[in-house]
């Protein structure tokens, strides 16, 4: 019996080890992964959720480390630049959607093949198990992403059939109402076309004046630009609206178009005391803060500016964007009538300051993961903004508090795709500003910032 039992031994030796390693008490050479530092910059991003995000996808890549900053938005370009020039630029950064064109410059697009290595940690029989995976993986098709996001993200970041940026969430500008001043104008259901308006300010009194003409309530705070958020937005869309085509595929600006001009004029007859619109003038306050005064009926605010709202002790609500007719605007693109809504958002991009340091596969890889459908729900989830992945939005839809703007995303339509932005928001703000000034005729202003705008494409 002595004999069989030794014999036994010597046969089951050689498998001692590898019982021994797959229950965790010999543990094998741990495998290791160069680690690498990933900076990401932004200024409108929540931080905790950006965390809850950067731990999510770190839980199979813990050579990671990535850290988020958030950084005033004032010269937030001139902060990059100067920023990459001194080796202490971020590999990713948030930038508005329209500064796709502006920061391509300074940015590197989407790889064909975003393969990562990741750590996968297991629980064996004993102790834990630790393997490093490299499985393939290529960047998401322009099909596919056309499909994951709402219309205007594909015509935004998407260049020369190449991906510059994705977003983690949207915004969009809807219609505010104070509801006490809509009542005792006896006006029945908010403004839903901009006929509607007109006719509220001039039919029901909604704008106040005093024996002077001042200003004593304002129907709606439109018409200049310095006082009233997202007054270029506005101006836009009602061009688009209006039927502008505003930029044509041969990269050509038609602003100053019959449809542009008209818009412009509508625009500006809020802010003239002349006309029959006359509600607004560069001598308000913040239109936000006359809202919240209970100074204005009308105010055209995002999501983001709930927030502010919700905490004052106004009677208010909210309604879709104005449209040229309740069944749609004029599309210039298409000679049809389709809803156009305008989308307010950041995307993220990634250096070229990055690249040079060899992590840009992984900071795209980063990219791609936290804009994906799941993670950017749980973004979204945290911070009760706006998704710009259709299948969260369909669901945000139908919430109370978000559906009247996530309704929107699905028309919202941009225009811009040129290289400087910040220029050309500044032409149609001196647009607005010479106009109501009135010194020079409209026509001879919009031409001229028409062929501003022109060489920013």
């Amino acid at each position: 019996m002595r004999r069989v039992l030794i014999i036994i031994a010597i046969l089951l030796l050689p498998g001692i080890p590898i019982v021994l390693v797959v229950t965790g008490v010999l543990k094998s050479k741990p495998q290791t992964v160069r680690p690498v530092q990933l900076t990401v910059w932004g200024t409108e991003e929540n931080e905790k959720a950006m965390s809850a995000l950067i731990a999510k996808y770190r839980a199979t890549r813990s050579y990671m480390d990535i850290t988020y900053t958030t950084v005033r938005p004032e010269e937030y370009a001139k902060q990059l630049v100067s920023a990459w020039a001194q080796g202490t630029g971020p590999d990713v950064f948030f930038a508005p959607s329209t500064w796709v064109g502006t920061m391509a410059q300074y940015a590197v697009p989407m790889p064909a093949d975003l393969t990562v290595k990741q750590v996968i940690t297991s629980k064996a029989l004993i102790g834990t198990t630790t393997k490093v995976v490299t499985s393939p993986k290529a960047a998401p098709s322009l099909a596919s992403l056309r499909n994951q996001f709402v219309e205007a993200v594909s015509d935004d970041v998407v260049m020369n059939g190449q991906v510059w940026g994705l977003p983690l969430s949207m915004d969009t500008v809807a219609l505010y109402y104070n509801k006490a001043l809509t009542n005792n104008a006896k006006i029945f259901e908010p403004a839903a076309t901009w006929s509607d308006l007109q006719n509220q300010i001039t039919n029901n009194k909604l704008t106040v004046t005093d024996e002077q003409g001042h200003l004593v309530q304002s129907g709606v705070a439109l018409g200049t630009t310095t006082n009233v958020p997202y007054a270029t937005d506005i101006l836009a869309l009602l061009m688009m609206q209006n039927g502008s085509v505003m930029t044509s595929a041969d990269k050509q600006a038609h602003l100053n178009e019959d449809a542009g001009l008209q818009a412009t004029k509508f625009f500006l007859s809020f802010a003239q005391p002349q006309k029959t619109n006359y509600s607004w003038d560069a001598n308000q306050t913040n239109a936000r803060d006359a809202f919240i005064q209970g100074k204005v009926g009308y105010f055209f605010g995002t999501l983001a500016d709930k927030a502010a709202i919700t905490t004052s002790t106004l009677n208010w609500g909210v309604a879709p964007m104005l449209h040229i007719r309740s069944t749609g605007d004029n599309d210039g693109q298409t000679s049809t009538e389709r809803y156009i809504d305008t989308a307010r958002y950041n995307v993220a991009m990634v250096s070229k300051a990055s690249e040079s340091a060899g992590r840009s596969v992984q900071a795209w890889n980063f990219i791609e993961y936290v804009t994906r459908g799941e993670n950017a729900s749980t973004y979204t989830g945290l911070t009760s903004q706006l998704s710009a992945v259709k299948a969260i939005l369909s669901q945000q839809s139908n919430d109370p508090d978000l559906g009247t703007f996530a309704k929107q995303l699905l028309t919202a339509k941009s225009w811009y795709h040129g290289h400087d932005w910040p220029a050309v928001e500044g032409y149609l703000e001196q647009l607005v500003t010479a106009g109501l000034a009135g010194k020079t005729d409209l026509t001879e202003l919009i031409d001229l910032a028409n062929t501003q705008i022109q060489s920013t494409l």
